[in-house]
């Protein structure tokens, strides 16, 4: 079956914290995906991860042990969506060990790996060691000409290439834990090297079977 990967921002697991209906939506995609396809999920920590590292910080907790608190709580929504999409195996710690365990069993999820690594890199590179194509879901669905956050005539690009990524994500990474961007500068300059097929869609569970399947959505496609 052909390898995916995809990335599920933790938001999409609830936007004040974890919501049950959030979750289990999710989780029923995932069941459908990987019925069709070799599915590696990554989740990222979320608005609980964003507590965390807030509370953290104002304590003067330095910016690798911010790193480590977002990985823990991303592992913590991995098993939590692994084990509601009936995946009983353990959540890996690194890309070498989670290739294994999609090469095994066609599925795998998991969540951070290691500090100064965002779980888009993480998805990134566990494309790139299967050979995958890569979906990013995320909370506004697509890469736009500015920040669709601060700039209401902010537009949609419905492809972008990796060099235009990349700088983009020169522009707004800054390496800060929990900080948000458009997609960090290390993901897009993996992307770029080893020219991963790649979406950036919303969360809609159509619009993600439809990127998976290789099928029209309303995102983003660097190419």
């Amino acid at each position: 079956m052909p390898a995916v990967i995809l990335k599920i921002g933790g938001s999409s697991l609830g936007t004040e914290g974890i919501d049950a209906e959030s979750v289990n939506a999710t989780c029923s995609i995932i069941k459908k995906l990987k019925k069709n396809v070799s599915l590696g999920v990554v989740v990222g920590a979320g608005k609980v991860g964003g507590s965390y590292v807030n509370a953290a910080r104002q304590l003067n907790v330095n910016e690798f042990q911010l790193d480590s608190i977002a990985i823990d709580v991303s592992r913590l929504n991995a098993k939590l969506l692994a084990r509601g999409a009936g995946i009983k195996t353990e959540v890996p710690t690194t890309v070498e060990e989670a290739s294994k365990m999609l090469k095994a069993n066609g599925i795998v999820v998991m969540g951070g790996t290691t500090p100064g690594h965002t779980t888009n890199t993480v998805a990134a590179l566990l494309a790139e060691d299967n050979e995958a194509k890569l979906i990013n879901v995320t909370r506004v669905g697509g890469i736009f000409d500015k920040d669709p956050g601060k700039n209401k005539d902010a537009k949609k690009l419905s492809s972008i290439t990796p060099e235009e990524l990349i700088a983009m994500a020169t522009k707004f990474d800054d390496r800060k834990a929990r900080t948000h961007f458009v997609f960090d500068l290390l993901a897009s300059k993996i992307i770029a090297r080893s020219k991963i097929p790649t979406c950036i869609i919303n969360s809609n569970p159509v619009e993600i079977e439809n990127a998976c399947m290789g099928k029209a959505h309303s995102g983003t496609i660097v190419e």
